[in-house]
């Protein structure tokens, strides 16, 4: 299960201690897991209702990890709640390993100016920029250098904007931050549409297209990753945190010390 390291402009427990906390989540992760299955394996649970508690793990973990990205021992910031029912985060989270540290929609301060991206996971390889087109089934997207592609469906066409742009975007904004920091790590744009077709006829060389045809391809490929979090990994993570925005307020502590 990748590792939710920012969230938007909320502050995150990861940009207090980068390394402490990564450790510490999968500790935990194994921690919570061995305890639940022991539980269900001294009840003679059936296997079906082993894969019911699976889902109800992963389902509280996800919740976990939206606390961590979004509150500190000392801070908080207030999550939207539609962040606990995005299925395109919960599936960025739950489908990679946990070497694996995503930034969702983060906010950078560049200068004078505050830049939203979209999906940037930072494995111990190389930085992926993602930028997802819906999910509708079987949507065609013709692709193109115009500022708008087509998607055409059974209930007809429309345009969406351009994803190159969005992809471009990110790779020139984490290029801008490691250059002035010293830091160097593989950058890949990718463009998915999981569960529709991506056509384009002259692709650009420096994006990768993943469509319905070669997705769970690529998934698998990236599952495989055996590799343990690395150096520059670390390194790029933590300038890139440093860069993000946060928006916090202060915790408030009841009587006795409880914190709110």
């Amino acid at each position: 299960m990748a590792q939710l390291i920012k969230l938007n402009d909320y502050i995150s427990r990861y940009e207090t201690d980068l390394s402490r906390y990564t450790s510490l989540f999968v500790r935990l992760k194994k921690r919570r897991w061995d305890s639940m299955l022991e539980y269900e394996t001294k009840n003679q649970s059936a296997p079906n209702e082993v894969e019911d508690l699976k889902r109800t793990f992963l389902d509280q973990l996800f919740i976990s990890q939206i606390k961590w990205a979004s509150s500190t021992i000392t801070e908080k910031s207030y999550p939207h709640s539609s962040l606990y029912s995005d299925v395109q985060l919960r599936k960025l989270l739950q489908r990679f390993p946990d070497t694996f540290l995503l930034m969702y929609n983060p906010i950078f301060q560049l200068k004078k100016a505050k830049v939203q991206l979209e999906v940037i996971m930072v494995t111990p390889s190389k930085v992926i920029c993602m930028s997802f087109l819906d999910d509708e089934d079987n949507a065609f997207f013709i692709g193109s250098k115009e500022h708008f592609w087509q998607k055409k469906t059974q209930n007809g066409e429309n345009k969406v904007l351009n994803p190159i742009i969005s992809v471009r975007r990110m790779d020139k904004v984490i290029k801008q931050i490691f250059q002035t920091n010293d830091t160097e790590l593989p950058i890949e744009k990718v463009i998915i549409a999981e569960n529709g077709y991506i056509t384009h006829q002259n692709p650009p060389d420096d994006v990768r297209f993943i469509d319905k045809q070669n997705y769970e391809t690529w998934l698998t490929e990236l599952k495989s990753y055996n590799t343990p979090l690395k150096m520059m990994q670390f390194r790029a993570a933590r300038v890139l945190l440093e860069k993000a925005v946060r928006t916090s307020v202060r915790r408030s502590y009841g009587v006795g010390g409880r914190q709110d």
